[in-house]
């Protein structure tokens, strides 16, 4: 069947992309040649169609592949949802085989060159867009999806695999930022064959001990099954969420409860999930079952998830890794039939499931008597401390918010460990109030004088990197090295700084601690960590570099000795 649906891939990707792909630059060659560029870039073209859903001429405009491509054929940034998508395609014409490990390589080679900003070893097509890479690289809240595309049958040898999941292991050291989606012939031909953009979604849904709702309107319930809930990724994607207002959000502090209760505690998942709303237009019932109501099998037509789209979402990209423990879970499920009517019912469904307030983890810190003891201490001095998230910040020389305090008291632990959390994602240091990374920065011993002062440091700090970057070109290390660096640095400057005399009321602060002082320090430890960084991880990735607790360890270890 190989060459059938390798056919059948090709005949659906040229209608799609056959007259809007750009091959202004191999004019000069062979049309044999031409064929070739025009599949293989229509299938990269395509992917993106597919994972990110976007149109054809959008999925069509960001192409790279080329000369001096570095292996990455298309890049898109999707702003939203913070996704920077990365693409490499092969067209194997007998449908037979699989990327060589070169390319496969070659690929992750060019993550590496992208996420160190280094756009001298790209060509012209990437460096057209490197304002907006620079931007979503230099983000902390970008996650990152690559994609390898290619017609062959066979899955990846294990060569590959370990080239592209030593590289997963790295840069994921300490969260999950980098994703993989493979999409060999068999993914590739379910996904036409499932439809594209704009197309209905029809689905059979099993669904475990269910029930039944008939006024004002037709709605089945009940737990529908992990494995299931993974193959409505696996064909649809993102247009399962069409008329969702939010989307999927990315690598959210919700979504890796839900990776971790899948990996750790599965058989608990519907206990702990709020699950899944999805409306329709029409739900029946099959009579597989027939009234049991063990087990229940539903026919629905033009479905969208309004509410659960991390839910699904984040089971949908574990079950791109792996399959073990989905069948063990089970996610609540409610269905709900708008029929033909033309009222606004199922967008008032939408909107009311999309009212209730998400709780972050910074929002039970408000609750902790230490922050309250640390916003009375500073009021008294004139200093505004908000805490909770509904406060309006207006940040000035009198005010700060709990995302700074956090930054400059974790730089200020002298501890490696927080200061590589803080950088990867620090809603981590709010997880746990009673111990932990919490604790070691907020606690009984921190008072709001010494607070105030430490994010004044930081503000400093933060001042100083920005003039050192001041003519230093944005592709490249040196400017990695400041902005996934920043943190680090922070905390040398520190070290520097007597912290009992931040402590002590009596040390005269603004007469010791200047703009200047502070300047001196971070100037000294950007080029300290550059030099160090040139000599002992050159070859290493800058945003992963900078995220990873032993090397981040070493480097400071290194300077300071």
């Amino acid at each position: 069947m190989s060459m059938l649906h390798v056919n059948q891939i090709k005949s659906k990707i040229l209608e799609l992309y056959k007259d809007i792909i750009d091959l202004g630059d191999i004019t000069t060659a062979p049309e044999e040649q031409k064929k070739n560029y025009l599949l293989t870039r229509s299938l990269a073209a395509y992917s993106l169609q597919h994972c990110a859903q976007i149109e054809s001429t959008l999925a069509a405009r960001t192409i790279t592949d080329g000369s001096e491509d570095n292996g990455i054929d298309a890049i898109y940034y999707d702003e939203r949802n913070k996704v920077l998508y990365l693409v490499q395609s092969k067209w194997i014409h007998n449908g037979r085989g699989e990327p060589e490990s070169g390319d496969v390589k070659k690929f992750v080679d060019g993550v590496k060159d992208l996420f160190d900003l280094s756009f001298d070893r790209f060509n012209e097509k990437v460096r057209r867009v490197e304002e907006i890479i620079t931007r979503a690289v230099c983000d902390s809240k970008t996650t990152y999806q690559l994609i390898l595309c290619y017609t062959g049958s066979n899955e990846l040898s294990d060569h590959s695999r370990r080239t592209l999941y030593d590289f997963l292991d790295e840069i994921n050291d300490t969260s999950e930022l980098v994703y993989l989606n493979i999409l060999h012939q068999r993914a590739l031909h379910s996904s036409l064959a499932a439809g594209l953009s704009g197309e209905p979604i029809d689905l059979t849904i099993s669904i475990k001990s269910w029930g039944r709702v008939q006024e004002p309107r037709l709605a089945y319930y009940g737990q529908v099954n992990g494995l299931e809930v993974a193959k409505w990724w696996d064909d649809y994607r993102s247009r399962l969420f069409n008329k969702n207002i939010r989307g999927i959000l990315g690598d959210t502090d919700v979504n890796e409860e839900i990776r971790k209760t899948i990996e750790n505690e599965p058989d608990k998942f519907w206990y702990y999930n709020n699950g899944v709303t999805m409306v329709c237009k029409n739900a029946e019932k099959t009579m597989l079952g027939g009234a049991d109501r063990d087990v229940g099998q539903f026919v629905c037509e033009d479905i969208s998830i309004v509410n659960g789209a991390q839910t699904v979402g984040t089971i949908g990209k574990y079950g791109e890794k792996t399959k073990i423990n989905l069948d063990q879970v089970y996610i609540p499920i409610r269905i709900i039939s708008t029929g033909e009517s033309e009222d606004d019912f199922g967008e008032q469904i939408t909107k009311s499931n999309n009212k209730q307030n998400k709780i972050d983890s910074r929002d039970f810190v408000s609750l902790d008597p230490e922050q309250s003891r640390i916003k009375t201490e500073l009021a008294i001095d004139g200093v505004t401390y908000h805490i909770l998230r509904s406060e309006v910040l207006e940040k000035s020389e009198s005010s700060f918010d709990l995302n700074e305090s956090t930054t400059a008291l974790a730089c200020a632990s002298d501890n490696v460990n927080t200061v590589v959390q803080l950088k990867s994602k620090i809603s981590k240091l709010w997880d746990d109030l009673e111990k932990g990374y919490y604790k070691q920065i907020f606690n009984r011993a921190v008072t709001g004088h010494y607070t105030w002062r430490c994010v004044q440091v930081q503000r400093f700090v933060d001042d100083s990197l920005s003039r050192i970057l001041i003519g230093v070109p944005k592709s490249g290390r040196d400017y990695g090295v400041a902005v996934h660096g920043n943190r680090i640095i922070s905390m040398l400057v520190f070290k520097e700084l007597d912290s009992n005399k931040l402590k002590d009321v009596s040390f005269n602060f603004n007469g010791v601690i200047t703009k200047e002082l502070i300047f001196d320090y971070t100037h000294k430890y950007y080029y300290e960590i550059k030099d160090v960084i040139s000599e002992k991880y050159s070859q290493d990735t800058m945003a992963v570099l900078f995220k990873n607790r032993t090397k981040c360890t070493d480097i400071v270890n290194t300077v300071i000795s």
